[in-house]
């Protein structure tokens, strides 16, 4: 049997994930999940840098809790969020004929306006303190992944971090 204790995770890891610092290591908190999908759905917006091709610079994220499913949806300006939060509601409920119980999203002001539309609806609001990781912290920790599997990608490209 060859002797394996000298070898590191830093020897293993892909040399681009390395230099984009995407090596991660588990948490020591424990995730409450509610009882049932679609009990709880965290939701942000946030932004990619360069902006892309498709001058649609800002992301939606909605994540189930429970479920861990995302919703990614791409917006050119942070004023389409209400509407794109409405259509990805409604999408839930047309696919699984019910409506999310709780919906957590930071005090981005983009969000405000959508309070009736949840009212109506039966969702119950609620806003954490804006980067604060530990309270909306699927949708921050989703966010994370995707900005660095970007970066992974610009630095396995030879792209300068500068874009």
């Amino acid at each position: 049997m060859p002797d394996l204790s000298g070898i590191r995770p830093e020897h293993i890891a892909c040399k681009n994930c390395n230099t984009a610092k995407l090596l991660r290591r588990p948490s020591s908190k424990a995730v409450i999940n509610p009882p049932d999908a679609l009990g709880r759905i965290e939701g942000d917006v946030f932004v990619i840098r360069p902006i892309p091709l498709n001058n649609k610079p800002y992301r939606l994220i909605l994540v189930d809790r429970k479920t861990r499913f995302k919703i990614i949806r791409l917006l050119k300006s942070k004023d389409k969020v209400i509407t794109k939060v409405k259509a990805a509601i409604e999408e839930i409920n047309n696919t699984f004929k019910r409506y999310p119980v709780y919906l957590y999203y930071d005090r981005g002001k983009e969000i405000s306006r959508l309070r009736p539309y949840l009212r109506e609806k039966g969702i119950v609001f609620s806003e954490s303190n804006p980067y604060t990781h530990n309270q909306n912290s699927l949708a921050e920790r989703a966010i994370w992944v995707v900005l660095e599997r970007l970066r992974a990608v610009m630095v396995a490209l030879g792209l300068p971090s500068s874009l």
